[in-house]
């Protein structure tokens, strides 16, 4: 009998989807976090690719396979808002803690005080802002470049300046996609974390929500409300498709 396409398609987006959650890792407590912060900090012998996956990007990763295999073979993979809590809750995981990128990554810059840093993301002036930010956490920044250049430049400036710490801020799957060209391009050890937003968000080009916002779980609100135009879609359509994968993840599960 001949297979329906549509069935195949979807069965395969279900099958990215179960490989990228089981990669996540779990952080249970603030001692976790710690141990996982040493571990960054003291990477050795090649490079380490730190990435984090909230309900956009598991979207993104169920419609590209090389995307899925970019999360998938992240070295750390963290989980990102209360979506993802829900889908592992949903498939009976533990969820752990939530590991914003915005509060975790300015962490890991700060374990990297007085070494070698490089920003490739955003744009003027933001990116040298968020530039300044780093330094001003301690960070010796020795390289900077905008989001919106080849890949290969990315790769020509980290072998130029040997970072030890490189944030990208270009928003998936381009920062993904450039960190494993990085990490496959150089031999000496470094860190390269796919930030997102976090350039925009050090550099104040955006405010943060209201802590007590982000106690209820609702900063997803506040950033539709600040850029209604960009992320109404992928928040509320977007919500749509990865509530479906949930519901056949836990289907099949």
């Amino acid at each position: 009998m001949e297979q329906n396409p549509a069935a195949s398609e979807g069965a395969h987006r279900l099958v990215l989807a179960n490989a990228v959650i089981k990669n996540i890792d779990i952080v249970d407590g603030e001692d976790d976090e710690a141990r996982l912060i040493a571990r960054i900090a003291r990477a050795e012998n090649k490079p380490l690719v730190v990435s984090f996956i909230n309900q956009h990007i598991m979207n993104l990763a169920c419609q590209s396979p090389d995307f899925a295999d970019c999360l998938i073979k992240s070295d750390i993979l963290l989980r990102d808002g209360i979506g993802i809590e829900l889908c592992l809750l949903a498939l009976t995981r533990n969820a752990g803690r939530n590991m914003c990128g915005t509060d975790f990554i300015p962490r890991i810059a700060a374990a990297f005080s007085g070494r070698r840093t490089a920003l490739f993301g955003t744009f003027e002036p933001w990116t040298s802002r968020a530039a300044s930010a780093l330094e001003a956490m301690g960070c010796r920044v020795v390289a900077e470049l905008d989001g919106f250049r080849p890949a290969s430049d990315y790769v020509a400036e980290t072998r130029r300046s040997v970072p030890e710490l490189i944030i990208l801020a270009m928003g998936s799957p381009k920062q993904e996609q450039v960190s494993r060209l990085i990490a496959s391009s150089v031999t000496f050890p470094a860190v390269i974390v796919n930030g997102g937003a976090i350039a925009d968000n050090l550099a104040l080009r955006f405010s943060r929500a209201p802590l007590w916002v982000r106690r209820a779980r609702c900063e997803w609100v506040f950033r539709i409300l600040l850029e209604p135009r960009r992320l109404w879609r992928r928040y509320l359509v977007g919500g749509v498709s990865f509530a479906w994968y949930v519901v056949r993840l836990r289907m099949a599960s």
